[in-house]
């Protein structure tokens, strides 16, 4: 008895409740810190390496400012080329966003015939690149193609292809760079919005403006970045067509014995030019709107197009046969072009192995890295897994020119042994792709709960075990997606592969490049539909299209 209450704990009470307690924590006997030391000194690798172009560039140019940066400064023509190359970047990404939107909105919103199949088909442009995109145009609006034929015998005069008109239209395949980041967030926005200002007597315009735009901004403004980053950074396209880019620049500089070290000098206001276009996007964005999430996944209401049913179809189809179906179809036609005239074939097996050689490897290569910021913040090390996803962002901000071009010099002058070899080929893939694969690692490890992880912890499984057992698996179809991102980015890199490749190691892209650079198009019509049609197959076969579909 205590303070006069009678104690009813008996014995039997407490043993009761003592197995009803959860058992206590499994102690492990380590040295503490022991653990994280290896993933720490592997991120900190990962962080340097993807930092190493972008820091060589600048102190390489600060050392060799004489040689490499007054000589390009005091130029005449580096203004004028480097406008080119801002307005260029800008002008498609501005053409891509008008194009991008309303084919997202018909597509999701609308009673559009086929709106689900037309979702999914207006990506597949991504999988032509500016190298085979600027063969076709070539091919429809060169001099004897049957697009300007038809032209001159209506009396219209198109405008040089070997200019800012053929460039442009070549860039615009690109679109669909704009297309995901609307499409993504028009699955997440709360259609209970657009029903509320419906109801309240809002036209549909006006329910867009004032209820949908302000959480479209931001990710049209996102698309519009990658848009103007991957034209700052084509070679391709501007190479076909001799426009005088910063990237084409660079890379004649570079091939040229006088002024090779001159093209250190373009690539760092390349550079600034980068930094230029993260301005700009902040200025874009505006003020981010988050979307308002439904509680639960809701359809869009059916805008009834009405008048404009048919009109919004043609529009939709037009897109779709542009970026996927015409340059199947030119390509096909030099093919068979080539063979009735009796054109000299070439062996491309040699060129498809290397290219197949090179995807996989730098897609388990890349995607095996990409595991470790994820598996870092999901333990506790959260400030490492920042710095790797930053310095790794860097790396691809970088134009892939710019990146081969760092790693040249660097390797020529630091590690000599490893120019123009596989190890350092795939040193520039990593630094350029890796955020792709950590973008799609991560989506799939974030819907993870926690809970998993400290279940099989408590049953005694060491931390490599969780993650080989069970965090691992259940993010499979993430880490797919991602080796497969990976892989459609290599096989369709030029500049890099160009500079950095062993000697007598041909890709299908380089060898469309080459082909094409010679006006060879019947040669390059066999390797065009391979890389097209494998990219074609990645994109149709990637997780989130079959999702995207039902």
């Amino acid at each position: 008895m205590t303070h006069g209450v009678i104690d009813t704990y008996t014995p039997e009470a407490r043993g009761q409740e003592e197995r009803l307690q959860p058992p206590p924590p499994i102690q492990r006997r380590s040295r503490p810190g022991s653990g994280r030391r290896i993933p720490h000194l592997l991120g900190a690798l990962i962080a340097l390496i993807s930092l190493l172009p972008l820091a060589w560039l600048i102190v390489f140019g600060i050392r060799e400012a004489d040689v490499a940066i007054l000589p390009v400064l005091s130029s005449a023509s580096t203004l004028w080329i480097t406008l080119r190359s801002l307005g260029l970047a800008l002008g498609v990404a501005v053409l891509a966003v008008a194009i991008a939107l309303p084919v997202a909105w018909l597509s999701h919103a609308t009673d559009l015939p086929g709106r689900r199949a037309f979702r999914w088909l207006a990506v597949l442009p991504l999988a032509v690149p500016s190298y085979i995109s600027s063969f076709v145009v070539v091919a429809l609006l060169g001099t004897s193609g049957p697009l300007r034929g038809a032209a001159a015998s209506l009396g219209l005069q198109l405008p040089d292809v070997y200019g800012s008109f053929g460039v442009v239209l070549s860039l615009l395949f690109m679109f669909p760079l704009a297309l995901l980041p609307l499409q993504a967030v028009l699955e997440q926005i709360d259609a209970r919005q657009w029903e509320a200002a419906r109801g309240f007597g809002s036209r549909p315009w006006a329910a867009f403006r004032r209820v949908l735009w302000p959480q479209l901004r931001a990710p049209a403004a996102n698309g519009g970045l990658l848009v103007a980053l991957y034209v700052l950074s084509d070679f391709g396209a501007v190479s076909l067509l001799r426009y005088p880019t910063l990237s084409y620049v660079i890379y004649l500089r570079y091939q040229s014995p006088f002024g090779r070290t001159e093209s250190i000098g373009y690539a760092l206001i390349l550079v600034v030019l980068v930094g230029l276009l993260f301005a700009l996007h902040r200025w874009a964005a505006g003020k981010a709107t988050p979307p308002s999430r439904a509680s639960a996944p809701r359809p869009w209401p059916t805008l009834h197009l009405g008048r404009w049913r048919w009109p919004s179809t043609v529009w939709m189809s037009l897109v779709v046969a542009l970026g996927v179906l015409l340059p199947v179809g030119v390509t096909t036609g030099w093919l068979i072009r080539g063979k009735l005239l009796g054109a000299p074939t070439f062996s491309i097996a040699g060129a498809t192995a290397w290219t197949f050689g090179l995807g996989l490897a730098a897609a388990l290569l890349i995607t095996l890295v990409s595991i470790l910021p994820a598996l870092l913040a999901r333990s506790g090390s959260a400030r490492v897994a920042r710095m790797i996803r930053l310095a790794s962002h860097s790396g691809y901000a970088l134009p892939g020119i710019v990146v081969a071009l760092a790693l040249v010099f660097f390797a020529t002058r630091v590690a000599l042994p490893l120019y123009q070899t596989l190890p350092m080929l795939l040193v520039a893939y990593a630094i350029r792709f890796l955020p792709l694969a950590i973008q799609n690692v991560d989506a799939g490890l974030e819907r993870q709960s926690t809970r998993l992880d400290d279940a099989a912890r408590s049953l005694g499984r060491k931390p490599w075990q969780v993650w080989a057992q069970v965090t691992l698996p259940a993010a499979g179809p993430s880490i797919i997606a991602a080796a497969m991102a990976v892989f459609l980015a290599t096989i369709k890199e030029l500049p890099a592969t160009l500079l950095l490749a062993p000697l007598n190691t041909h890709t299908l892209a380089t060898r469309i490049w080459g082909w094409t650079a010679e006006a060879y198009f019947a040669a390059a019509a066999a390797p065009s539909l391979v890389l097209v049609g494998l990219a074609f197959a990645l994109l149709v076969l990637r997780p989130d299209s079959r999702r995207s579909s039902s």
